[in-house]
């Protein structure tokens, strides 16, 4: 669950903040530990005197809350209650579930069980395709409330309008985009290849002194949303957006950059040496992959052969797990310098 932790003296400060911004979860207490405190929050944001963290922690829920299994429980038979999708991810107003096989008969009384739990969500998914193709698109099918599968999300101070089906995007790398924003130093240089409908330049605009963000979307509906999204938050001045292959637009941009965010995973590495050319020397660079944990070491030192044989010398200095893409393998940024 997402938590905004901070230490106890800052406490009452961190929580009327959340409260302002209606984020303080309403359906658990926050759990202390040792001199910090941990509130349940229901998405991500940037929240002063305190950092936002998606933690296991147990947190208690408030007496007489609704839990998914209370709505459930006369509907569903002990064996069915078990089994209850509990991942999931929330797009601005849309729950998206993982219906397993044995449930498909119950996934509608499921759906609306969840459209009744949080009064904030007005249309509830379930996957039906996982991210497949060039564009890496999924498709969805709606169980219940709104037909519609376009939402507005909000992350980070920002407001991003996505359709589920037309453009990439996961609600569950909000953390990892504010990361990289962080690491942004003023009047910087960057890059995102691959940048969708906008959601890291946006977040790195909004939240660092970034100079300039350029970004580069091949999928011709993300690159809309992304001028749509730009223009809703107000930041044409300081993002500009090319659609194409990455390949074909960025050898015709006659700049080099301070940082280079690359979030493809499977497949970036392949584009590692277009970057590597456009990198400034000591320019960062952030390359992403689906790994398991003992694939870590060797992949660092593949990165390195590839540098190599492209005449550049790289250092990576951190591999970050920011999210679990299935069991036993994970999301993670290889955090490289350019030497």
């Amino acid at each position: 669950m997402l938590a905004a932790f901070t230490e106890l003296k800052q406490a009452e400060m961190v929580k009327q903040f959340l409260l302002r911004k209606k984020i303080l979860h309403p359906d658990y207490l926050p759990v202390k530990e040792l001199d910090r405190i941990y509130f349940p929050i229901t998405k991500p944001l940037s929240v002063p005197q305190a950092k936002i963290i998606n933690t296991a922690l147990k947190f208690p829920l408030k007496p007489g809350t609704k839990t998914i299994e209370g709505l459930l429980e006369k509907k569903l038979t002990k064996a069915e209650l078990g089994l209850i999708p509990h991942s999931l991810e929330i797009v601005g107003s849309i729950i998206i579930l993982e219906i397993p096989p044995s449930l498909v008969k119950k996934e509608k009384i499921i759906a609306e069980a969840y459209l009744q739990l949080n009064q904030q969500i007005g249309t509830v998914v379930k996957k039906a395709r996982i991210h497949s193709g060039e564009y890496r698109l999924r498709t969805v099918k709606i169980l219940a409330g709104k037909k519609t599968k376009e939402t507005i999300h909000h992350e980070n101070g920002l407001s991003l309008k996505l359709h589920l089906e037309k453009t990439y995007f996961s609600a569950r790398s909000g953390n990892e985009r504010l990361r990289i924003a962080r690491l942004v130093k003023p009047g910087e240089k960057v890059l995102v290849m691959f940048s969708g409908a906008a959601p890291y330049p946006l977040v790195i605009a909004k939240n660092s002194e970034a100079k300039i963000i350029y970004g580069i979307e091949i999928n011709p509906l993300a690159h809309q949303y992304a001028l749509e999204n730009i223009k809703l938050n107000r930041l044409e001045n300081r993002i500009i957006i090319y659609e194409g292959d990455v390949t074909e637009i960025l050898p015709k941009i006659n700049k080099k950059f301070d940082r280079i965010v690359m979030p493809l995973p499977k497949t970036g590495e392949q584009f590692l040496p277009l970057a590597l050319k456009k990198a400034e020397k000591g320019a960062v660079i952030h390359l992403y992959d689906f790994l398991k944990e003992e694939e870590l070491k060797a992949q660092a030192t593949k990165i390195k052969e590839i540098s190599k044989r492209n005449k550049h010398k790289v250092r990576v200095l951190r591999a970050v797990k920011c999210g679990q893409f299935s069991p036993g393998i994970f999301r993670v940024c290889f955090d490289m310098k350019v030497l």
